[in-house]
């Protein structure tokens, strides 16, 4: 279960114009995933225009399934504006696996988010994910092709800049930059990125609200100047998503998310096995959630995801179902 609180405390800062109000939140949060695959389960839970849809990974010929417990905790300062809101938050996340803690991991992230006007807000966001396994690989920097742990840190910024264009139309455009930082036995692969891309929230009725996404991505990696070792894992990536969130009623909601993304490899060295290759990739998303109460929500989670490339031996499949709920108090 996902067992969320909030913690509400009022605290009066004196300034220019007055007393203003600001309140101090925290979030705490649990949820339990099961995966058919835990090599694809940190990649296909970040595969959303808000995590890292790039985020690589190792496909093994191995699908170990797993229980996940996923603990969160969020701290937010949240202080009112001429403009409308400012909130600044920390956010930790964990990902312990059941029976191979060897893809256990944390997941940390500092934003702000505030308004410029009535109908404009800004989000700034720094995202780190430090040593991440992603699994058994060849490394190429010894010349031997000995078996080493693959490991990536991320770094992540992040900006976006939404706008309502009408009553039922807002608009946000999003622009990253990041860094790969991988271990030494994989370093030629340490890949700078960059990503832009807009996506429209479409009130339909005020039970239905639809979203249509797409992000370009751009990643360099060290590799494309390093002969030597043909391992160059610059790519080129485009990512359509489109949902729906649908409120039955005061109780009841659902959101239906489907992801389609391409990331193509610009590697042109001679002997590289990332030459031609492309990974297309295909998920859906549905999320139930039942408010028993303003404070208290249930929730239930099915993802299940798909990808086919050009090497045959590298196609996969994927389900996570997870369950979880939220208290607020």
């Amino acid at each position: 279960m996902r067992v969320g609180f909030w913690l509400t405390v009022g605290v009066l800062i004196s300034g220019p114009d007055g007393m203003v109000r600001a309140e101090w939140s925290a979030v705490a949060e649990q949820k339990t995933s099961y995966t058919t695959d835990a090599f694809q389960f940190s990649a296909a839970r970040r595969l959303r225009l808000t995590e890292d849809p790039s985020q690589p990974t190792v496909v093994s010929t191995e699908k170990p399934s797993d229980v996940i417990w996923e603990p969160a905790l969020e701290v937010i300062h949240s202080t009112p504006t001429a403009q409308g809101k400012n909130e600044l938050s920390i956010k930790a996340q964990g990902a312990i696996f059941t029976n191979n803690p060897v893809f256990n991991h944390a997941d940390y992230r500092i934003q702000d988010r505030f308004s410029l006007d009535r109908d404009t807000r800004v989000l700034v966001r720094y995202r780190y994910v430090p040593n991440l396994f992603l699994g058994p690989n060849f490394e190429r920097r010894t010349g031997t092709r000995s078996i080493e742990e693959e490991r990536v840190s991320s770094h992540h910024w992040r900006a976006e800049v939404e706008r309502r264009l009408s009553d039922a139309v807002t608009g946000t455009f999003v622009m990253r930059y990041g860094l790969r930082r991988y271990n030494e036995s994989f370093a030629e692969r340490n890949t700078n990125f960059w990503t832009i891309g807009p996506r429209l929230d479409y009130r339909a009725t005020g039970w239905l609200t639809l979203m249509v996404t797409y992000l370009y991505e751009r990643g360099l990696a060290d590799g494309h100047a390093q002969p030597q070792f043909a391992d160059d894992v610059s790519y080129y990536l485009h990512m359509v998503s489109g949902g729906a969130e649908v409120r039955f009623n005061r109780e009841w909601d659902l959101g239906l998310t489907y992801v389609h993304r391409r990331k193509t490899f610009t590697s042109g060295l001679a002997g590289d096995t990332h030459v031609g290759r492309f990974d297309a990739t295909h998920q859906g998303i549905a999320e139930l959630r039942y408010h028993f109460s303003e404070a208290a929500t249930a929730m239930l989670a099915f993802q299940y995801g798909k990808r086919t490339s050009t090497n045959v031996l590298r196609d996969y499949q994927d389900s996570i179902l997870s369950i979880g709920g939220q208290y607020r108090f």
